[in-house]
């Protein structure tokens, strides 16, 4: 008999030992009875029968799993392999265990399959231009379906996006011409700037004959700056507009060559004679 007792006692100390469980902070149980749903087990040291009772583990954590690369065909008919991020957490256990069989494999799916039908609807520059956007709208699809399932999608997110290497070639070809395009306009806005610039300085310094004649020795100082180098300048110049129109004309009278003409015949002369101007004016007394 008593060894029979001590058999009892120490199969119950066994039973009892194995039917304390520890349930973390962040995890949630739930404990089903002979196969039916019997409670929630929160945080610390929990009891569950063996054999009789089973418990199901529910971590709550945000969760992130890679979404395997994607093959993705845009809707101006280009080809693009899109490797993405899902972030996610379960916010109902209960829905999460028995609405679903393996739902992390259920998120990944829609997520793909979300993710194919709206690249599908936008064109190439769109979806390299707004990725943000695009993984938005995924995101917000896909957490429509999910919520049914007792989970919460925090974010999805384009981690790569890449291209035949024909697109790429011509993408990048795209980008020289803009830059290109770039900086045509704006060193000729920055011509038209210079050109309205020298205009005013131009007008004001014909308003100042002094501030002009300031501006000549400035520039003939900086001529003779470097030293290594003579420079003569005529610095002397008319007074008054009737000199200045002397000196022009005279300067033009030296510099061009003399031309024959034909001199008036004096009286009873022949008309065969031929002279300078200077001749014709001694001969006219002009």
């Amino acid at each position: 008999m008593v060894p029979l007792l001590v058999l009892l006692g120490l199969v119950g100390a066994g039973t009892l030992a194995a039917s304390i469980t520890q349930i973390n902070e962040w995890e949630t149980g739930l404990k089903f009875t002979l196969g039916r749903l019997s409670g929630r087990l929160e945080p610390g040291l929990r009891m569950v029968l063996p054999i009789v009772q089973r418990m199901v583990r529910i971590d709550k954590r945000i969760r992130n799993r890679d979404l395997p690369r994607q093959v993705v065909i845009t809707r101006d008919n280009v080809t693009a392999m899109i490797d993405a991020v899902v972030y996610f957490k379960v916010v109902d256990p209960q829905k999460a265990v028995l609405n679903v069989e393996n739902y992390e494999l259920a998120v990944k799916d829609r997520a793909k399959v979300v993710l194919r039908d709206i690249v599908g609807e936008i064109t190439l520059d769109e979806l390299l231009g707004q990725r943000d956007e695009v993984a938005a709208r995924v995101r917000a699809q896909v957490e429509q379906f999910v919520a049914q399932w007792g989970l919460h999608l925090e974010l999805i997110a384009l981690q790569d996006i890449q291209l035949p290497s024909n697109i790429s070639d011509a993408l990048a070809r795209k980008a020289i011409a803009e830059r290109d395009k770039q900086v045509v306009i704006i060193k000729s806005q920055a011509d038209v700037e210079s050109a309205k610039n020298f205009a005013e300085a131009a007008r004001t310094l014909a308003a100042s004959p002094g501030a002009l004649e300031l501006r000549r020795l400035e520039a003939l100082q900086g001529i003779t700056g470097a030293g290594n180098t003579k420079v003569v300048f005529d610095l002397a110049k008319p007074s008054g507009g009737t000199e200045a129109a002397a000196m022009a004309v005279a300067l033009a009278e030296n510099a061009r060559p003399a031309a024959d003409v034909r001199v008036a015949p004096e009286e009873g002369g022949e008309p065969d004679e031929f002279a300078s101007p200077a001749a014709t004016r001694r001969r006219t007394g002009v």
